[in-house]
């Protein structure tokens, strides 16, 4: 997979421009919101030289909406609770039909935890106009920057795509089966107990023991305790450092090119380097979910401990479990 200088551009361009909006206006914590939309749609095509406009508006299309709907339900306490993990279990279900489908699913229910977390205490219907119109920013930087048209055809003959009734079938034959259930049970009860981690211990950031789960845990079990362990390292580091950062309060200007720096670094690291991705990304929410903000030395050891719970959560809840479980099936099959 080829990254290039175009998409790190697109992803530094699409996150920094809203960050620069709000600095410029005087409301950077506005700006930082809108650039969580523009978060949504970066770094989906790396490695694509042309992706067309219409892949970017399909591919855009299920974080944005699940970023909106996240911003919608925020600030309801368990009702929100009760919403994110409802519609998280039907996604979980649903993705299973296809691997796009999966894409699509997980990042929809990604976003949905992330737009909870940045939109409390803020109006909703203003915090979706926001985040859609950051969003619609990345989305064009994105087509300007990969020069958004139909890439050329591949040598040879294109594989095609199964038919959508058979796809049906098999998935609803899958749903006749344990493993068709897994990773919709896991997901939902470990986004079930974060959410009441946070409603039960009620402190400024709660909301990050629900991002800490959707980050770490996976549909694919495969490696899942190395990948588990890694994306966990690096989400600790990364509460570490972007709380250093919010504790240092960096100028204006500084606040921007750090938010930029991350976003472009993201592209590059996400497909094969857990931690460093984790490490990245997680600086990068923190600091647009502060909106550039001065922070309490008391949040660093919330975010720390939080970070702690969901990692627990998604090992214990999410994945320990499931592998012992399915070691002894191998063993007891193969003895």
């Amino acid at each position: 997979m080829r990254i290039e200088l175009r998409h790190m551009a697109a992803a530094g361009l699409g996150l920094g421009g809203p960050v620069a909006w709000g600095v410029v206006s005087g409301r950077p914590a506005v700006g930082a919101l809108a650039a969580v939309g523009a978060l949504a749609v970066s770094g989906l095509f790396m490695g694509e030289v042309r992706p067309g406009l219409r892949r970017i508006l399909v591919h855009g299309a299920a974080p944005v909406a699940g970023g909106l709907a996240g911003v919608l339900v925020a600030g309801h306490g368990w009702l929100t609770a009760v919403a994110v993990v409802l519609v998280a279990g039907l996604l979980a279900v649903a993705g299973g039909i296809s691997r796009p489908m999966a894409e699509h699913s997980t990042r929809f229910i990604v976003f949905m935890v992330i737009g909870t977390g940045v939109a409390k205490g803020v109006e909703p219907v203003a915090a979706a106009v926001l985040f859609a119109e950051g969003a619609a920013w990345g989305l064009l930087v994105t087509a300007l920057c990969l020069h958004a048209r139909k890439a050329p055809a591949e040598p040879g003959e294109p594989r095609p795509a199964p038919p959508a009734r058979a796809l049906l079938r098999r998935w609803w034959r899958t749903l006749g089966s344990a493993p068709g259930w897994q990773y919709p049970i896991r997901l939902t009860t470990c986004l079930a107990a974060a959410e009441a981690a946070g409603l039960l211990w009620p402190q400024p950031t709660a909301s990050w023991i629900a991002v800490t789960v959707v980050i770490v845990v996976r549909r694919r079990l495969d490696g899942a305790a190395r990948r588990t362990a890694e994306r966990a390292a690096g989400t600790a580091a990364g509460v570490v450092a972007g709380s250093a950062v919010l504790l240092w309060v960096p100028p204006s200007w500084l606040f921007v090119l750090l938010v930029a720096a991350l976003a472009a670094v993201r592209p590059a690291l996400k497909e094969h380097h857990h931690t460093l991705y984790a490490t990245v990304m997680t600086p990068l929410v923190l600091l647009l979910m502060e909106g550039g903000a001065r922070v309490a030395p008391a949040t660093i050891g919330y975010r720390l401990a939080d970070t702690a719970i969901g990692c627990v959560l998604a090992l214990g809840l999410g994945y320990l479990p499931w592998v012992v479980r399915r070691e002894r099936s191998i063993r007891a099959v193969v003895g």
